[in-house]
C-alpha cells in the first residue's frame, strides 16, 4: 500500500533529522497543525492563502521544492468551499498565541471607559483647546441615542472600496482608504488595532479622523482590559458602545482570520449610527477585508523570518 502524503512528508523530515518542533519555531506554524499534516488530518487547517503558505513553509524546511509539494497538496486537499454562517464561522475557542476565549452569551456593551470612547473625549478636549477630565464624563450615566433618519450607506462606493483594499499588499497602504470608509459609514473616525504577540497587547496601526496629538495619547490595549476594543478582540464578537448627548457611540469589529483574531476595527459614530444595522454590516465587511490584509502581512513576515 503506497504511503500517504503526510507519511511521505514525515519520512523526508526524519531523513533530514529535523524535529517537528524546530519547524514550528522556524515557520511560526502551530505544532498541532504540523502533527495533523503528517497524519493527513487537515480538519483544523486554515483555507486559502494561509493553507498554501503553511505547506510551502513546511516543504522548504525539510528540503523539498515548495511549488511541487503545494501542487500535490492542493490536488489531495483542495481549499474547502463550504459556506458557513457568521455565527459558526467563529470557533468557540482558538489558542493561537492571541488567545481567543469562548464567546459570551450576550453582546458586550461598555457605556463608558472604552478605548474608543476615551479617544472621543480627548478629541473633543483638543478641539475646544482644553483637556476634558475623564472623571467629569464618566460620572454621567449615558443613555443610548436614537438614530435620526439618515440616508443609507452607498453600497456601490463600499464595493469599490473593498476592491481597492483587495488590491493592496501592505497594511500601511490601507491608510488613505480609511477616509473613504469613514465617509461611507458617516464615521467620526476609525482605528485599526493589531495584536502584538511579543508585547501581548493591541496597538493602533492605522487611524483616520483624529489629530496627531490625540493619537499620541492613546495607550496600548491589553487583552484583559475593560473596554470594547479588548472585548471585541478576546471574544471574537462585535461590540457596541452606545452614544448619548455627551459622546459619540462606536462599533468595534474583530479582525478574524483562519487562525484566529488578529485585531479589531473601532469605528466612532455620531447620531446613534452604532444602532444602524446597515452601518454595522458594512463595518463588518470592511473589517473582513482589513483582517485578510493584516493576517497576510503577518504570515508573510513569519514565513520569511
Amino acid at each position: 500500500m503506497p504511503e500517504s502524503f503526510g507519511a511521505r512528508l514525515r519520512q523526508q523530515r526524519e531523513r533530514q533529522q529535523i524535529a517537528l518542533t524546530a519547524i514550528a519555531e522556524q515557520t511560526k506554524i502551530g505544532l498541532s497543525l504540523l502533527e495533523a499534516l503528517e497524519r493527513d488530518d487537515l480538519s483544523h487547517w486554515p483555507a486559502g492563502i494561509f493553507r498554501r503558505s503553511f505547506i510551502r513553509g513546511y516543504a522548504r524546511s525539510i528540503g523539498l521544492e515548495p511549488d511541487v509539494v503545494v501542487r500535490e497538496f492542493l490536488e489531495l486537499h483542495p481549499d474547502p468551499v463550504d459556506v458557513v454562517s457568521a455565527a459558526s464561522a467563529v470557533p468557540p475557542h482558538v489558542d493561537d498565541g492571541a488567545g481567543v476565549s469562548a464567546r459570551p452569551q450576550t453582546r458586550l456593551e461598555y457605556l463608558v471607559g472604552s478605548a474608543i470612547g476615551s479617544l472621543s473625549r480627548l478629541r473633543i478636549g483638543v478641539v475646544q483647546g482644553r483637556e476634558t477630565p475623564l472623571e467629569d464624563v464618566t460620572a454621567a450615566t449615558p443613555s443610548p441615542m436614537r438614530a435620526p433618519a439618515l440616508p443609507e450607506p452607498d453600497l456601490l462606493a463600499a464595493a469599490h472600496l473593498c476592491t481597492e483594499l483587495g488590491c493592496i499588499c501592505e497594511t500601511r497602504e490601507a491608510e488613505p482608504l480609511l477616509q473613504g470608509a469613514a465617509r461611507i459609514l458617516d464615521a467620526v473616525g476609525l482605528i485599526v488595532w493589531v495584536w502584538d504577540p511579543q508585547r501581548t497587547e493591541l496597538r493602533p496601526v492605522l487611524a483616520h479622523g483624529y489629530p496627531e496629538q490625540v493619537l499620541a495619547q492613546l495607550p496600548r490595549v491589553r487583552r484583559d482590559a475593560d473596554n470594547a476594543t479588548a472585548a471585541a478582540f478576546r471574544s471574537a464578537q462585535t461590540c457596541t458602545v452606545n452614544g448619548n448627548h455627551l459622546a459619540s457611540g462606536a462599533v468595534v469589529v474583530p479582525l478574524m482570520t483562519p487562525v484566529g483574531c488578529v485585531g479589531a476595527l473601532a469605528v466612532e459614530l455620531p447620531h446613534g449610527g452604532e444602532q444602524r444595522e446597515s452601518v454595522r454590516a458594512l463595518a463588518t465587511i470592511f473589517a473582513a477585508q482589513l483582517a485578510m490584509l493584516v493576517g497576510t502581512a503577518r504570515l508573510a513576515q513569519a514565513v520569511n523570518a
